[in-house]
């Protein structure tokens, strides 16, 4: 089962430039990646150009040098899979949307990003946007508050008690406490999950 997302610019009062994203859309994992790896109007417009997507990874480019597609065995680590790009489907651009349509139940989507005309990312749970929007800086850290740790840098995925009890082992044999200082430095076990 795939936690389905929506990933827009807004554009104008009620107008987001918009793409589908079928993978992965929950907040530790498309909502971090987003904030850490397009956090830039131009970052965003160019993840806007692929059109929806499959998965969003760290990067947009795959390696010239190597096959890149939809298909699992030749997709590239850490790369986005576009529908247009790697899987030759049609009709895929980037749509302009309104508040209420990105809302809509009836698109099957589990979140709504949203990169604010303030340069901000910010999101909410499909059939919630009357609630207003929620800043993903801030709900990423108290989601991994809750379980007593900082986000380990250039983690994206589920927070397990297993992936609290690395980062709080990596932290005791580094003899310190992650602080925001350390945390970009962080690189113990926790990324080879």
């Amino acid at each position: 089962m795939s936690t389905r997302s929506f990933i827009a610019k807004q554009i104008g009062k009620d107008a987001y430039l918009t793409v589908y994203c079928h993978s992965d859309g929950y907040l530790t994992y498309n909502g971090a990646l987003l904030l850490d790896c397009y956090n830039t109007p131009e970052q965003v417009d160019e993840l806007l150009k692929l059109g929806d997507l499959s998965y969003l990874a760290e990067s947009l480019h795959p390696n010239p040098d190597y096959p890149h597609s939809f298909d699992y065995g030749e997709r590239q680590q850490g790369v986005t899979v576009a529908y247009g790009r790697d899987r030759g489907d049609k009709d895929v651009a980037a749509r302009k949307m309104t508040m209420a349509q990105l809302d809509d139940p009836n698109n099957w989507t589990a979140y709504v990003y949203i990169f604010t005309q303030e340069n901000k990312w910010k999101y909410f749970a499909a059939g919630h946007s009357g609630e207003g929007l929620r800043d993903v800086a801030e709900d990423l850290k108290t989601a991994y508050s809750a379980y007593g740790i900082r986000r380990p840098h250039g983690y994206y995925g589920v927070i397990t008690d297993s992936l609290a009890e690395q980062v709080k082992a990596a932290e005791n044999a580094e003899g310190m406490e992650m602080t925001e200082d350390t945390q970009s430095e962080f690189s113990g076990p926790v990324l080879s999950m």
